[in-house]
C-alpha cells in the first residue's frame, strides 16, 4: 500500500472531503523519510517548494491542485485520487538545472532549479545582460527586462508568458528566452541542446539593478550565473486519467 507524506499549507485538509478519500486507499506518513511518495496539495509554487525541500530523499512527487494554473499538478477529481492512491499513474523523470552564481563580493553560490533561473530588472531602468552559450558570446549587451533559462517543465511557466519556446515534456533540451527584449535585437527565444552551458552576466548594475531568481526565489547580490543541466533528477507522477502530455501539447497551439 502507498504511504504518502502530505505537503500543504492547510494541515486540516486531509480531514475534509474530497481529500479524506485518500486515507481510505493509502497510509499517511508522519515523516517524509518514511513515505513512498510526497503528496503535494497546493499549486505549482507549492510543488516547486516541496521539490526544493525534499528532492534529496529520492521520493517521487505527486500533486493535487488547489492553486491557479496547476500545470505540475493533478486536477482534483475522485477518479484521479483513486488512481494516485492505487499508483495508477504516469511517471515523468526530469533533470534539474544547476547554477554557479557569482555575487558582487566574489562568493560562488551553487543552486538547482526544477523550472528556471532568470535575471530580471529591479528598477525603472531596463537591464543589460551579456549572454554566452558554450563559450561563444551571443549578445554583448541585450537590452531587456530580463533573461531566463528553463527546463522542459519550466518552458510552460514564466517562459511561456514571455513568449518562449514550449517543449514537449520528454524533450531533452533547455530554452533561453529574453523577457521583453528591445525590438531591434530581433530575438525572442532559442532552443538549446541539453549539454549546453549558458553564461548570463548583468552589466552596469549600479545604474541598472537586477534580481536573480531560482524557481521564483531570489538569490541576493548575483551579477553573473553559469547554468547547465545537473545529474539530479526528480520524478513527477500524474494520474492516468489526467493526460498530462496532452496538457503540454495544448499549450503549443
Amino acid at each position: 500500500m502507498k504511504k504518502f507524506f502530505v505537503v500543504t499549507d492547510d494541515r486540516t485538509i486531509m480531514e475534509r472531503r474530497p481529500f479524506s478519500i485518500i486515507k481510505s486507499f493509502a497510509n499517511i506518513a508522519k515523516k517524509p523519510e518514511d513515505a513512498t511518495d510526497i503528496l503535494v496539495i497546493s499549486g505549482d509554487g507549492g510543488m516547486l517548494s516541496a521539490i526544493n525541500n525534499f528532492r534529496d530523499l529520492g521520493k517521487p512527487f505527486c500533486g493535487l491542485n488547489i492553486g491557479h494554473t496547476g500545470f505540475l499538478m493533478n486536477k482534483i477529481t475522485m477518479l484521479a485520487m483513486r488512481e494516485i492512491a492505487a499508483d495508477q499513474t504516469v511517471a515523468v523523470r526530469l533533470k534539474l538545472l544547476e547554477c554557479r552564481a557569482f555575487s558582487k563580493q566574489g562568493e560562488i553560490i551553487v543552486s538547482h532549479a526544477f523550472n528556471d533561473f532568470y535575471f530580471e530588472r529591479a528598477g525603472s531602468q531596463t537591464a543589460k545582460i551579456k549572454i554566452a552559450v558554450d563559450g561563444k558570446v551571443r549578445f554583448n549587451s541585450l537590452i531587456c527586462d530580463g533573461v531566463l533559462i528553463c527546463t522542459q517543465a519550466g518552458s510552460t511557466a514564466y517562459n511561456a508568458s514571455a513568449g518562449g519556446v514550449i517543449l514537449p515534456i520528454e524533450t531533452e533540451a533547455m530554452v533561453l528566452t529574453g523577457i521583453c527584449p528591445a525590438i531591434f535585437h530581433r530575438w525572442r527565444s532559442s532552443l538549446l541542446a541539453s549539454d549546453s552551458v549558458v553564461l548570463l552576466e548583468a552589466l552596469e548594475i549600479e545604474k541598472r539593478p537586477v534580481r536573480f531568481m531560482c524557481d521564483g526565489r531570489e538569490i541576493s547580490n548575483i551579477t553573473k550565473a553559469e547554468i547547465r543541466y545537473s545529474d539530479i533528477n526528480v520524478q513527477l507522477k500524474f494520474a492516468k486519467s489526467q493526460r498530462f502530455r496532452e496538457k503540454v501539447l495544448q499549450l503549443q497551439f
